[in-house]
């Protein structure tokens, strides 16, 4: 049997072209500190179902630790509230992870973006987003500054492109294509730019990352076997979509109360005339996070929780839809990982 078709058994879609602290510890037995990875939640809710996968002792990958350095649930961050909430410019937890193969070590670090804006800000806006990731470069435990990551993963919600449902299943790619859709509607809107508007960014993740995924079938049959399945028109199997040439796209500065349905479809056409031959990811904020660190390794991992232009009668607000989708991304990275820390270690 054909490696392809035995995939196809477990019900995966991979496409492939040819409270413990260990941030800048050295690794045990290595003399070499661990790589730092920074993972970015945009919403409180996708943040909230990544960590309760990470803190599950089912569900938790053995190659990563027990989750350190906890912050989390925390009170939402409100200057208007008595006594004022601040916010607080530290990630959700950081976790030791083990590479797949090989003796390379990272510390993981959870970041959502909710938990660095106050409330009384709008969260949607691009500009808002961007600002809120000083905290993660400026990032000191201990009074000591981080240097940049060696790995930024961006983990959220998207639509999926098309009318056939993949409701609950997950993707994983690392090409970003962002557009400004400023110019959508007729509301209030923010102006964050980026020299990378318009245009296909690469993940400058190593192309070992995706050959190696694509070579353990275990991983997917893993990943695939934990999968909840979402109440609202549900893929007819939720599955991991592993693609090395996936592509996120993200629409940035939309106008208030601009439907998505129409930014979308617009966003998804202009990343297919730039070059973009499979886009798995549909949404607003991994474009934002990819500018942050552009020359550093880049993969996303989105929750479909609806078909492009479907997110008012699929997801919006609908807590069952919104976190199985998020729980399956959630296992997905929580298996990828190991892969992704040993393709950023030393060959």
């Amino acid at each position: 049997m054909k490696r392809r078709d035995f995939l196809s058994l477990l019900g995966a879609t991979l496409v492939s072209p040819p409270n413990v602290s260990f941030a800048q510890a050295p690794a045990p037995g290595t003399g070499t500190p661990p790589l730092r990875i920074v993972v970015v939640a945009n919403t409180s809710y996708e943040g909230d179902g990544l960590m309760a996968v990470l803190c599950n002792k089912w569900a938790r990958n053995l190659k990563l630790d027990v989750p350190g350095d906890m912050v989390w649930p925390r009170p939402v961050a409100d200057v208007k509230a008595v006594p004022v909430v601040q916010v607080d410019p530290r990630p959700r937890c950081r976790i030791t992870a083990k590479a797949q193969t090989g003796d390379t070590k990272a510390s993981i670090e959870i970041w959502c973006l909710d938990d660095l804006m106050d409330k009384n800000i709008n969260h949607g806006f691009s500009d808002n987003k961007a600002t809120a990731m000083d905290a993660i470069k400026n990032y000191a435990p201990s009074g000591q500054v981080l240097g940049p990551p060696d790995g930024v993963v961006a983990f959220g919600t998207a639509a999926f492109p098309d009318i056939v449902p993949y409701d609950g299943c997950a993707t994983v790619g690392g090409t970003i294509y962002v557009r400004d859709a400023h110019m959508d509607g007729p509301g209030e809107h923010s102006n964050w730019s980026w020299a990378g508007f318009d245009k296909l960014i690469p993940s400058n993740t190593p192309a070992l990352f995706f050959k190696n995924v694509l070579a353990d079938p275990l991983t997917a049959l893993t990943i695939n076997s934990e999968l909840l399945t979402v109440p609202n028109n549900p893929a007819q199997k939720a599955r991991l979509i592993f693609a090395a040439d996936g592509v996120a796209v993200s629409s940035v500065n939309i106008p208030r109360d601009t439907p998505y349905a129409l930014v979308d479809q617009k966003t998804v056409t202009a990343a297919q005339q730039a070059g973009a031959t499979n886009v798995t990811s549909v949404e607003t904020t991994h474009g934002v996070i990819r500018a942050q660190w552009a020359d550093k390794p880049f993969i996303y991992v989105t929750a479909i929780s609806n078909r492009i232009a479907h997110f008012p009668d699929e997801a919006q607000g609908n807590y069952a839809q919104e976190f199985a989708s998020v729980h399956n991304a959630a296992i997905a990275l929580n298996h990828i990982m190991p892969h992704f820390v040993a393709a950023l270690g030393p060959a």
